[in-house]
């Protein structure tokens, strides 16, 4: 072979091995700027990120943030520069008990909250939908401030936005680049974790939650009603992937199967062992909490596998009942089920006093 052609051919096989290493590089290093919808995988648990950025929200399109049951004390945030304006919806879980959005027309916002029916509110706006927009949904203990800008006009509401698991936003015709979508709650920065059901709520005085906060202690709420042990595991893996706190509270199993006798329920069971494993993980000291027994739930094995299980635990079944389902006076609900306001605050006592280091985290 010719030296001149044998020279060439190596020049330009040489040149284009490199043109594709620094194509690939690029490719590589760019990626990183776009939204990724999943971070992590977990077994079964799907993590999604705190805050995505830089990225175009087209039709049909949408991206949802950290999962979690955070009810009171956060804010979703959202701002970009509209392309075409249709429809955008922004809200905080889907159809569950709870959930609630907010559906951004041309002419119009609805406001859509699910309890045991969806409630629906609608009223007229002037926005122009060009150009810049930017949306806050500030969530406090009970109520909620919406406020949107565009370009020179700004709409503030308040809302009964409360929302459960995943924030979300979604495009029906509408083409936004997106500056930031993001969910901010400080108590994320805590050292408490608190993971529970219905019974762990920061803003009703008939849960234990409503008097630990009142008290000016910071700890994360995250308590979905009627959740279950599974739900809560998601949740507890997605904060942790947040931020990994000094205490994890573990206040699950009401909404588990029942017991047998004083059998733990294998299901439950299997979920404290997951969240005994995760906390070991990522050096995190996990707290248990035992579970009170009612007329339609048996929850004495699972009471008896955390007093047995050599973990710290919060005795709130020895707080409002002796132990076989009957619970003091005043203490129980006339639903049979959650406690009284009395019972409440025999509860939050026994958490401060089962876990006193509560009183270092000062609001």
């Amino acid at each position: 072979m010719n030296v001149n052609l044998s020279y060439k051919l190596t020049l330009l096989v040489t040149l284009f091995l490199t043109f594709t290493f620094i194509i690939g590089f690029n490719f590589k290093e760019n990626s990183n700027t776009l939204p990724k919808q999943l971070i992590e995988a977990e077994g079964e648990v799907e993590l999604h990120e705190q805050k995505l950025s830089n990225f175009t929200l087209g039709d049909g399109e949408e991206y949802k943030l950290v999962n979690s049951s955070i009810k009171q004390f956060y804010t979703i945030a959202f701002s970009g520069n509209i392309v075409k304006f249709d429809t955008l919806t922004i809200g905080k879980g889907s159809g569950r008990y709870l959930t609630s959005n907010l559906i951004i027309t041309p002419d119009s916002i609805i406001a859509n909250r699910v309890t045991n029916v969806t409630a629906r509110t609608a009223f007229k706006h002037q926005l122009k939908l060009k150009n810049d927009i930017s949306i806050e949904i500030e969530r406090g203990l009970s109520s909620s401030t919406v406020t949107i800008i565009n370009e020179k006009d700004t709409l503030t509401f308040s809302s009964d936005f409360i929302g459960m698991n995943q924030p979300f936003i979604h495009s029906s015709g509408t083409v936004i680049n997106v500056n930031s979508f993001e969910f901010i709650c400080e108590d994320y920065m805590s050292d408490v974790f608190v993971f529970g059901d219905s019974y762990v709520n920061s803003a009703s005085s008939s849960r234990w939650p409503y008097y630990i906060h009142d008290a000016g202690y910071q700890f994360l709420c995250d308590g979905l009603p009627g959740g279950k042990s599974k739900d809560s595991y998601d949740f507890i893996n997605a904060a942790f992937s947040v931020n990994k706190p000094k205490y994890a509270v573990w206040c699950l199993g009401m909404n588990d199967t029942s017991d047998t006798d004083r059998i733990a329920n294998e299901e439950w069971k299997s979920y404290v062992k997951k969240v005994m494993d995760l906390c070991e993980k990522h050096n995190v000291t996990l707290i248990l909490s035992t579970v009170p027994t009612v007329e339609i739930k048996n929850n004495r094995g699972k009471n008896d596998f955390v007093r047995a299980s050599g973990y710290r635990y919060i005795d709130f079944d020895e707080a409002v009942s002796d132990g076989e389902g009957n619970w003091k006076a005043g203490m129980l609900a006339k639903d049979g089920v959650h406690p009284a306001e009395i019972g409440a605050k025999a509860m939050a006592d026994r958490f401060i006093s089962d876990f006193p280091e509560i009183k270092d985290y000062i609001r």
